[in-house]
């Protein structure tokens, strides 16, 4: 049936002169030029308006092609074609049907399908006007041959490729989701386009398929075709090598930065908002008291009025609704006066989007990496949410309590793309309200560790899982109940828990809600698991592969398609290898003969199952009738070496002389010591108010490999955080939570010690490693933390390590070129190492008064090797040989892991840096703050404002440069005399209690880097 036209999609060009000129054609002009093209066309233009209920019978079709042969192929000069002429004829005209039109716009396209790329004067192309008519008929005209003709497909998609300049730049699939197209035409032109169609923006940089998010007829099948194409696209580009190089149009973000699903969830809210907007405007209080006196002049009945009074003394519903009305209680009123079937039409509409978005979600997340997830579900991430976790790394041995605390602290998503745990025990001493009584076992078949992890998990939301790693104890493995029960709710796609032998009914019922133990006679016919992988640890017996093949088996699993099999090791198995060999290939004939068969009966059982039948005719493999399980043998290998010990850090030295570095040191730590004890005493004083003058806490942006959240001194500190360090043999997110080697625990510990109150955001990155044992890190990922930490209101950025230059593109240096620029101009402070170091002429050059660069020192206050000049530092602070002297709090290690101080890649130097910048900034805080105390304490609240622009100068690049040149001399070396500042406010502060002094000598210090900003 037609569909009329929407008025808000113009034909431009067509209301001028196109009538007037056919009206003015006489016959004598006809006659007189007829071998004119433009009077042929002409012609073939009133033939067709004259004979358009004809073409549907193949003579008349005939006739007319033949006779108008010369005029139908021909472009007119301003770019018309036959084909603009005869979809804008049926648009026009009532009496004009589709149906009739469609063999002559069939025949004209398959003899001249070049037409179909040319564009009128206003750069509409047919399709693109077929399309803005909402006719499908005139569509799947213009499709119809492509399958059976090149030229004629290839034309199609050269025209859905081609934007209307004058709307926007859309092309034909933009404006098809836009007007929203039978479900049936948008499909086929999803089929017909090309890879490079469905990236096409518009001017506002979005594709097709934001547009389909947004359309007002949601579409589950053209979401699967747009699945469908972007998996093509992925397996095409892994198989020439360039999977890694090239984005996807479901990798492409608008100009506002969303990508399609965000772009879904943004436009959403909006039409909620104006929707919530218009109705309360509608129902007004007069409306709804017009209502309700009119329902009352109605006659009412001597039944009614026994009703009504049997009904009014115990009726307190009736009471609240004669108050609403008399309070014009807007929402309820609406939801009152929806109708029945208006609001399962939009519960149904609703249901139907969650699915869309679902499905793109989980291949999104399925086929992309962690940071790409994050962006396409998330934007920027300002709340930290995680995709994963992963606890390698953590003690082998923890304690509930103390990480249940740890664990709260970090936001997941209900879908997570990988949980990779090791063998941990957990130390249930600690009662929690989340901790069962009976898990209080550690071994055996009673151990429940494990399990833990994932019921905090589910506490904590997380219902589904793609892919699940736990390595399980040989000698103590979990129970099969254990593993069962730590899936009751949380659904997986990849399963690999290394037990071995693992019995195939637990991976069958995994996420199902039956109790473990719970007879379930259809389990042995029906499954609804989602597993599509899974790796299974085989101890070499036969009667295992047997019970893994049975047809209650693996081949239960409907969404299998993967098997990878961990072998034992030659030495380790009881039987021959030619036995091996055998039992393994009758394994395979096994899964693939059983495989066929349940996808077979599924069919059945499925299509009686409304929740499922359109998963299964999802599943190509179903359609066809059968389905192939891949089956990998993977040779397992033992436990890898346990990693090398390095030297110790921070453990107490024998005592040496006190020179410059540990005066240094001790100056800093009493400063830092005797503040803290300050600030804690008077925090409570410091109202949620007065500090909103200040700004909140100090953070600190850490750019390293990572900090022991769980275990390490710091834990309290740490406020979140984000990963872009890629596992190059998983492609998975390695956490922030966990150092790779302990650099980033030791600086984040170096931090603290000098600023006990800061508060740290570590963002990880990949770490290199050259031959000569100097670390570094990449442009990239670098410039991609410097922008988290913009983000994330950072009040300082560290990167301890050099940044390597060598190997990342232009494009790569000029974006952290931006990021760094960006957060200089944000007031951010940058505290990176010198680069006197001659190994490292590779590293990125920071630009002078922009980033403090910060030396190291030896004990002496000099500089090691030679000095440093003015290009190369702006100071030298006490190095690892210094701290390494210093009996400093040690630093725990996890894992056993200790930091190898020898390393030239250690610049604590620079952590002190920074950490010396966060406590001058709380320092002047404390100051303001307890000024305004006071005059709170006379009934007054001043804040001085001299005192606030001062607090904000020096948290400028300029401003903090200026207080470290006061807090005393400095050396040829670029050694800073702290001690010269420092210690006479020690002192003071010692010498009395917050109560009864006046913080006079910081005061005075304050005031003596008081300046005027020359920016």
């Amino acid at each position: 049936m037609d569909e009329s036209f929407p008025s808000h999609i113009p034909f431009p060009g067509f209301e001028d002169d196109y009538d007037e000129d056919l009206d003015d054609i006489s016959e004598s002009e006809l006659d007189d030029d007829v071998d004119d093209s433009r009077a042929r066309f002409r012609a073939a233009t009133i033939a067709m308006e004259n004979r358009h209920d004809k073409f549907a019978e193949p003579q008349a079709l005939y006739d007319f092609l033949y006779e108008f042969r010369d005029a139908i192929g021909l472009v007119m000069e301003d770019s018309y074609t036959f084909l603009h002429v005869a979809i804008r004829f049926v648009k026009d005209n009532r009496d004009a049907r589709s149906g009739n039109m469609m063999p002559l716009i069939q025949s004209i396209v398959k003899e001249h399908p070049m037409l179909l790329r040319q564009r009128d004067s206003d750069g509409v192309t047919p399709l693109y006007m077929a399309i803005c008519t909402r006719k499908p008929l005139l569509i799947e005209a213009i499709l119809s041959g492509c399958a059976q003709y090149p030229e004629w497909e290839s034309a199609v998609q050269d025209s859905i490729e081609i934007p209307c300049v004058r709307q926007k730049s859309k092309t034909c699939l933009h404006i098809a989701f836009e007007l929203a197209i039978r479900e049936r035409v948008v499909i086929e032109l999803i089929k017909t386009a090309r890879d490079e169609a469905l990236a096409l923006q518009d001017e506002d940089g979005r594709t097709a398929l934001h547009y389909a998010v947004d359309s007002r007829r949601p579409s589950l099948a053209a979401a699967r075709l747009f699945i469908q194409r972007d998996d093509e696209i992925l397996k095409k580009r892994e198989s020439e090598g360039t999977a890694n190089l090239v984005e996807t149009f479901l990798d492409v973000i608008d100009k506002v930065g969303n990508s399609v699903y965000r772009h879904h969830l943004v436009t959403k809210e909006k039409k909620r908002s104006i929707s919530l907007k218009r109705d309360i405007k509608r129902q007004t209080v007069p409306s709804v008291r017009k209502t309700s006196n009119k329902s009352e002049k109605q006659p009412i009945t001597d039944l009614g009025r026994k009703e009504i009074g049997q009904k009014r003394p115990s009726s307190p519903t009736l009471r609240l609704q004669k108050a609403d009305i008399r309070t014009a209680g807007s929402m309820q009123l609406i939801e009152k006066q929806e109708k029945p079937d208006e609001r399962s039409g939009k519960q149904a509409t609703a249901q139907e989007w969650n699915k869309i978005l679902k499905e793109l979600k989980l291949h999104y997340m399925r086929t992309r990496n962690a940071v790409m997830a994050v962006s396409f579900l998330y934007g920027s991430n300002m709340n930290d949410i995680e995709l994963h976790l992963d606890l390698h790394g953590l003690p082998s041995k923890i304690e509930a309590t103390p990480f249940l605390e740890f664990l709260s602290s970090l936001k997941f998503d209900e879908t997570l793309q990988f949980v990779s745990l090791p063998d941990i025990q957990v130390d249930f001493k600690r009662r929690s309200q989340f901790i069962p009584h009976n898990d209080t076992k550690k071994s055996g078949k009673e151990r429940r560790d494990l399990k833990f992890f994932f019921d905090c998990l589910q506490t904590q939301g997380v219902r589904h899982i793609i892919r699940v790693d736990v390595e399980d104890s040989r000698e103590f493995p979990h129970s099969d109940q254990a593993i069962s029960e730590s899936f009751h709710t949380i659904t997986v796609e990849q399963f690999n828990w290394k037990k071995v032998d693992l019995d195939p009914r637990v991976i069958c019922k995994l996420g199902s809600k039956a109790t473990w133990g719970e007879v379930t006679p259809d389990l042995s016919t029906t499954c609804d698991s989602q597993i599509r992988e899974v790796t299974l640890s085989w101890s070499g017996n036969n009667t295992i592969l047997r019970a893994w093949s049975e047809p209650e088996g693996l081949p239960l699993l409907p969404r299998l398609r993967k098997i990878t099999i961990l072998v034992p090791a030659d030495e380790e198995m009881a039987e021959s290898p030619d036995w091996v060999s055998a039992c393994l290939a009758e394994f395979r004939q096994r899964i693939a003969r059983n495989a066929l068969t349940k996808a077979d009966s599924s069919v059945v059982v499925e299509e009686g199952e409304n929740d499922n039948v359109s998963k299964s005719k999802g599943s190509s493999d179903i359609e066809s009738g059968g389905r192939r399980i891949e089956i990998y043998l993977v040779q397992s290998r033992g436990k890898g070496q346990n990693p090398e010990n390095l030297h110790t850090f921070g453990q107490p030295r024998p005592s040496v002389e006190s020179r410059a570095g540990y005066r240094w040191l001790d100056t800093v730590y009493g400063f830092a010591d005797i503040l803290k004890q300050f600030w804690d005493r008077s925090v409570d004083e410091f109202r949620p108010d007065m500090r909103k003058h200040t700004g909140g806490d100090v953070v600190v942006a850490l750019i390293d490999d990572g900090v022991d959240a769980y275990g390490s001194s710091v834990s309290a500190n740490i406020i979140g955080g984000k990963s872009f360090a890629f596992d190059k043999r998983t492609n998975m997110l390695n956490p922030f939570y966990v150092s790779e080697i302990g650099h980033g625990t030791v600086m984040a510990e170096a931090i603290k010690r000098v600023c006990p109150m800061v508060k740290i955001y570590p963002i990880r990155v990949n770490i290199d490693s050259s031959e000569s044992g100097q670390s570094s890190v990449e442009a990239r990922s670098v410039a991609l933390a410097v922008e988290t930490a913009i983000n994330r209101n950072a009040n300082i950025i560290l990167i301890p390590l050099s940044i390597e230059v060598t190997k990342s593109s232009p494009q790569d240096k000029t974006l952290l070129e931006y990021m760094l620029q960006k957060a200089y101009d944000q007031n951010i402070l940058l505290f990176v190492p010198s680069n006197r170091n001659e190994e490292l002429q590779s590293s990125f050059n920071f630009r002078p008064n922009a980033a403090f660069r910060i030396g190291e020192a030896r004990d002496d206050g000099g500089a090691p090797g030679r000095s440093y000049s003015p290009s190369d530092a702006d100071f030298i602070f006490p190095g690892r040989d210094v701290i390494t002297q210093h009996d400093i709090e040690s630093p725990r290690r996890s894992s056993d892991r200790i930091l190898d101080l020898n390393s030239a890649s250690i610049n604590v130097n620079v952590s002190l840096a920074a950490g010396l910048a966060a406590i001058l900034i709380y320092a002047f805080k404390f100051v303001l703050l307890k000024k305004t105390a006071e005059t709170l304490s006379v009934g007054l609240e001043i804040v001085d404002q001299d005192d606030l622009s001062q607090l904000e100068r020096l948290q400028r690049y300029h401003g903090m440069m200026k207080a470290f040149q006061h807090l005393g001399s400095v050396t040829e070396s670029g050694f800073l005399k702290v001690w010269e500042a420092l210690d006479p406010i020690v002192d003071e502060m010692k010498d009395f209690t917050v109560e009864d002094q006046e913080l006079g000598r910081l005061n005075q210090w304050f005031s003596q880097i008081k300046y005027t900003e020359d920016r």
